[in-house]
């Protein structure tokens, strides 16, 4: 047989290095893939479980949620800032737990897993505020300013209980923010407000505001309740290990469990 030229040996030298050294690598990826942990594909995961959040807080509902949804990893939670929007959603697609007032709850027929406490208590005054004057006086066929938190009928039936006037005239509102308008322009003669939210309802106007106080009126604060049995746990655990300041957004300081 001829013998190899000079030319030849350096690149089968050349190609065998090369050779050697694909196996090896392909050997080191082979070992990584097996020793790495794989992740199951995305529809195999097991699903969070859903939170449905309905509360009337000083913060807008998007900064609401971003806050929810960073302080509660292990859950997935939609924020809503109108009634209705909740309503409709918790009748088309059950969530796996609500977060909402206590009334509510009890609207729903709900028990609550969780309930929402400050200072060991876990309901709150409501109060009256009006502008320019003091309201004194009964409050028959007054209008009274309220956010809608149970839907317009139920809402209106929760004002007159709270107040005691069966014949008080409620005008509803979407939000907190929006009760200041209705006594910018004169549209009721007081709003029903959580006591907790009455420092910054006075900070935002310009108006000379009173406050009525309501010794008999208490409302539940933010309470939880778990549909879904299999949730229990982790919904319990997310919720009560939320931080402070995200407790604070709701009126809350910690969590007290059934």
């Amino acid at each position: 047989m001829p013998g190899r030229t000079s030319l030849e040996r350096p690149c089968s030298r050349r190609v065998s290095l090369a050779a050697r050294r694909g196996i090896i690598c392909l050997l080191v990826a082979t070992l990584w893939s097996v020793g790495r942990p794989r992740l199951a594909p995305a529809e195999d995961r097991p699903a969070r479980p859903t939170v449905y959040v309905f509360l009337q807080t000083d913060a807008k509902a998007t900064v609401f949620e971003k806050a929810l949804q960073q302080g509660l990893p292990g859950l997935s939670v939609t924020v809503f800032g109108r009634f209705r929007d909740f309503e409709e959603s918790y009748t088309s697609r059950r969530p796996d737990a609500v977060l909402v007032l206590q009334p509510l709850l009890a609207a729903k027929g709900l028990s609550a897993a969780l309930r929402g406490v400050n200072k060991g208590e876990d309901s709150e005054r409501y109060l009256l505020v009006s502008a320019g004057a003091p309201l004194a006086g009964p409050l028959s066929n007054r209008v009274i300013g309220a956010v809608d938190v149970l839907g317009r009928k139920d809402t209106q039936g929760f004002v007159a209980g709270l107040l005691k006037t069966p014949d008080v005239k409620t005008k509803l509102v979407t939000k907190l923010e929006d009760l200041l308008s209705l006594l910018q322009f004169s549209a009721a003669d007081a709003v029903l407000l959580p006591a907790g939210a009455v420092k910054t309802f006075t900070e935002r106007s310009r108006l000379a505001l009173y406050v009525r106080d309501l010794p008999d009126a208490r409302v539940g604060r933010a309470s939880v309740a778990v549909l879904s049995p299999a949730a229990r746990a982790t919904v319990v655990q997310q919720i009560q290990g939320l931080n402070r300041g995200t407790n604070e957004l709701m009126g809350v300081d910690g969590w007290r469990g059934k």
